[in-house]
């Protein structure tokens, strides 16, 4: 969304029969949440269901529609953009592109259905394993298993299970004089020092599947006013993250990667600014949906993807 003429976006109610309407006004957790966490990827409990994170900035707080399997249903505005639909959500665009097979536009009255988190859906066909369908969508076997609490004995023939943080991997053909042959694009090297520790004090929350949810990034817990810092040079894209992230901005890389940087106190960047790795931008705060002062960090590919910092920060 634009920094200061963001539209508020307006759900309609999806009409089925096996879905429930879900007030998002008051959160509880079923879990003990620790502390200085936070942030929209950590969905809360009730009546049983997982609920995705809307923002409270949006009339879409008032009311959300949910199937059983956690799938929230959107009737797309007039005026509403893909990117918008994303970070109301708290997914990335491809996510909702996969999801409802979706080229590069929208149009008003379409249904979307959305998932609770950034990924994709699988279908399960015979002969699927856990480890094969990590493989597929550039996930770890555990995001599958401890996301949707399954092991190989419950993959079940045509049902549908959520992969957190999964991509459809892109492909190129790359032509010999001998063959044609198909090679997947790489990926970042990881641990190859591009980017460094945003900010001091140490790790409250690590990247990965939590109990009935998954965290897209690190987080670190410092004072408030600990000065955050630019983890690769870049330029500033953003300074809105979507609900729950608070104060936040995001950094593009030549690389073609981008980091966000949550629940700052304070931002001393705006967007287009030309940061290099090391300079300060904002400082360790509590703002948005924070148990306490912490920076949330990501890295995230173009795909939407978003990585383990802990395998790329030096």
């Amino acid at each position: 969304m634009a920094d200061s003429n963001s539209q508020t976006l307006s759900p309609q109610l999806h009409a089925s029969d096996n879905s429930q309407q879900m007030s998002l006004l008051a959160p509880t957790f079923a879990y003990e949440v620790p502390k200085a966490i936070g942030g929209p990827d950590a969905p809360y409990i009730e009546e049983g269901m997982m609920h995705p994170y809307v923002g409270y900035t949006s009339s879409a707080v008032s009311n959300v529609e949910q199937d059983e399997d956690g799938i929230s249903y959107y009737i797309v505005q007039e005026g509403d953009t893909l990117s918008e639909i994303a970070e109301l959500f708290n997914v990335s665009t491809n996510t909702i592109k996969w999801e409802n097979n979706l080229g590069s536009s929208i149009r008003a009255g379409k249904e979307l259905r959305i998932l609770p988190v950034t990924g994709i859906r699988h279908k399960v066909v015979k002969g699927d394993t856990i480890s094969g369908i990590a493989q597929k969508y550039d996930v770890e076997s555990d995001d599958i298993t401890v996301y949707n609490g399954i092991d190989e004995s419950k993959l079940i023939v045509g049902e549908k299970i959520i992969v957190p943080n999964g991509v459809k991997k892109k492909v190129v053909q790359k032509t010999t004089s001998q063959s044609s042959r198909t090679y997947s694009v790489p990926s970042i090297p990881a641990g190859s020092g591009y980017y460094i520790r945003p900010t001091s004090g140490r790790v409250t929350s690590n990247f990965g599947p939590r109990s009935l949810g998954y965290h897209y990034g690190i987080d670190y817990g410092a004072p408030t006013g600990t000065p955050i810092v630019a983890s690769a040079s870049g330029t500033v894209i953003k300074t809105t993250c979507g609900s729950g992230y608070g104060n936040c901005l995001i950094i593009g890389h030549d690389n073609g990667t981008r980091t966000l940087y949550a629940h700052a106190s304070v931002l001393y960047v705006s967007t287009g600014t030309q940061v290099k790795q090391g300079q300060k931008i904002a400082a360790v705060g509590s703002t948005g949906r924070s148990t306490g002062p912490h920076l949330h960090f990501e890295i995230i590919k173009s795909n939407g993807q978003k990585l383990n910092p802990a395998q790329y920060v030096r």
